[in-house]
């Protein structure tokens, strides 16, 4: 792949779709190629010496001292990628035909407003309301890298399945002013949803799929 320049104030997500996607033993390995190959188009290095490192709760970094974060999210169908300089950023993706326990994994997750919420809802809409909000407060977490566990409550979103991206209302003291932050919904494929969480880029996403 050619280089691919990326502005400071720019950010991009990728899509590579499974029949793209390099073949394999692991997940691990699978990722880890990917990383490497989409990485070093915006690096002065080569895919193969690009050295990781993870933070305190397992969120990868490069180690070379370049100012560019990225976050990766993977379900079945394929990949996404996030890619921005000077910013955090933080992305997931789930297929948007999942029927997911919503009112026990809502009692269980989210603030008790939002659960509230989900549970007046019509079925349909309380499924898809929860997976905007399941993504949107995942790739916050991603971005901040704190990890799901005591964090997804304090994240909250209008509840609202047919929001065209998700709408901030309250946020951890630890993860800034609101006003830094920017939220996205992207649909990659069909039967796929994506939420995508910046801080410190107020850019409009640019997406990418991975070209044979």
């Amino acid at each position: 792949m050619e280089k691919q320049p990326l502005e400071t104030d720019s950010l991009h997500v990728w899509w590579w779709p499974d029949r793209l996607q390099p073949t394999a033993t692991t997940r691990r390995q699978r990722t880890d190629a990917i990383l490497r190959t989409l990485l070093a188009r915006y690096l002065p290095i080569d895919a193969d010496s690009l050295l990781f490192g993870r933070e305190p709760k397992g969120r990868p970094f490069l180690q070379h001292g370049w100012a560019l974060d990225f976050n990766l999210s993977d379900t079945g169908g394929g990949t996404v990628l996030a890619v921005a300089w000077h910013a955090r950023v933080g992305i997931d993706i789930e297929r948007s035909d999942r029927t997911p326990p919503v009112a026990r994994l809502a009692a269980r997750w989210f603030a008790t407003d939002e659960a509230d919420a989900l549970q007046q809802m019509e079925p349909e809409c309380a499924r898809r309301a929860f997976l905007h909000l399941w993504t949107a407060k995942e790739a916050a977490c991603k971005a901040t890298g704190t990890g799901i566990f005591g964090y997804l409550s304090t994240w909250r979103f209008g509840v609202d399945a047919a929001a065209a991206s998700p709408q901030l209302h309250g946020l951890p003291a630890a993860a800034g002013d609101t006003a830094r932050w920017r939220f996205h919904r992207l649909t990659p494929a069909p039967f796929h949803t994506v939420a995508l969480a910046c801080r410190d880029n107020m850019a409009t996403p640019v997406g990418f799929e991975v070209i044979e």
